[in-house]
């Protein structure tokens, strides 16, 4: 038996060839039999995973509705914002039924994260994650502002909540991850998006109902959207 770590290693490395990445035709194929396809991830469409891994361990699979939602919503932003392209995370396993840690859902391909997108301090916009952050899309917080809402200040929550440094080399686009909140907020074929009360307020977006915080007890959604499809 291989080692773990080599195995991972090598999942990835053949994830990142060309053609190699799994799924890379099949995001036009039809649903499995748990009705369920899988995000694209050969960029024929304006989405890509933050990293090989949610691909390469069939961690993209959703329903047909949601995975044509996404692809408007990428090809809608797009058209707003030349060459920008949404970056994708966990959705569900090919099963259809067991979340993945750490999530409570995510197990039914109703539900993908989907990453802010960032700039450099000079306003230059940054595709994927930030350089010196975290590669996987996840953790790349933006920190409330003075007089921001901070219903769970004091309040330890799931996996690390701590804010980046302030010295950090990118800032969180607020144009282009506005425009993406209010594209799934205005499409009927989305429920709700998680997000938090900060990003709400300085959005303006307090009142939309399909925007929701998920609570003190689950992990924060200032550096990802959680969209839950109908």
């Amino acid at each position: 038996m291989r080692p773990l770590g080599i195995s991972l290693v090598a999942l990835v490395a053949a994830a990142c060839q060309p053609g190699a990445m799994p799924g890379a035709a099949d995001g036009e194929q039809g649903p499995n039999a748990a009705g369920l396809v899988r995000l694209p991830c050969d960029g024929s469409e304006p989405l890509r995973p933050a990293h090989p891994f949610y691909c390469s361990r069939d961690r993209i699979y959703v329903r047909p509705e949601a995975r044509d939602a996404l692809v408007d919503a990428a090809r809608e932003l797009a058209r707003r914002y030349p060459g920008t392209v949404i970056t994708f995370m966990d959705a569900s396993g090919a099963d259809g039924r067991v979340p993945f840690e750490p999530h409570l859902s995510h197990g039914d391909g109703r539900q993908v994260d989907l990453s802010l997108f960032y700039t450099s301090l000079d306003g230059t916009r940054i595709d994927g994650s930030p350089p010196g952050s975290r590669p996987n899309g996840y953790g790349n917080y933006e920190p409330p502002r003075p007089g921001d809402p901070q219903p769970c200040r004091g309040i330890d929550r799931p996996n690390d909540d701590r804010d980046p440094p302030a010295d950090r080399a990118w800032r969180l686009d607020e144009a282009r991850s506005r425009a993406l909140t209010e594209i799934l907020a205005g499409d009927r074929r989305v429920r709700r998006i998680l997000i938090e009360p900060h990003l709400e307020r300085r959005w303006n977006l307090e009142d939309h109902p399909k925007l929701r915080f998920a609570g003190c007890q689950a992990a924060r959604h200032d550096d990802h959207l959680h969209v839950d499809f109908d």
